[in-house]
């Protein structure tokens, strides 16, 4: 991806694929910043409606958690989304990944690169957005 605009619609379009699937998404986020972030545009996003789900750092029963630790899958997700720049541990908990491909900076790219190769040597069905 090379444009933010593209990565804004393509999150919102993820997790309305996954609450109309009624499959649990975990959002790996980098920091609480970006968390309230994502928090705000899923409430407003579609404009017509709103996306349930939650902050969540400790157990929940959400079908869609955004988090900020990574050390526990905390809605039992099949699903994550990574939006952190590396790799979230979070992904041995997981079936299946989305993760973005970050073009707007050769170290993003590079970044972007190192977490495929990871996820693919783990047999992950993995879901590379451009």
């Amino acid at each position: 991806m090379k444009e933010n605009g593209a990565k804004i619609r393509l999150i919102c379009n993820k997790v309305q694929e996954a609450f109309k699937q009624e499959k649990r998404l975990l959002i790996a986020v980098p920091h609480l910043q970006a968390a309230e972030y994502i928090d705000a545009l899923l409430w407003r996003t579609p404009p017509e409606s709103f996306l349930p789900h939650i902050i969540a750092n400790t157990p929940t029963s959400e079908w869609i958690a955004i988090t900020v630790q990574q050390q526990q899958n905390v809605n039992q997700a099949a699903r994550l989304l990574n939006l952190c720049p590396i790799i979230s541990p979070l992904y041995r908990d997981v079936q299946e990944v989305y993760d973005l491909f970050d073009e707007t900076h050769r170290e993003k790219m590079e970044l972007s690169k190192q977490r495929l190769q990871v996820y693919q040597a783990n047999g992950l069905i993995i879901h590379k957005e451009d």
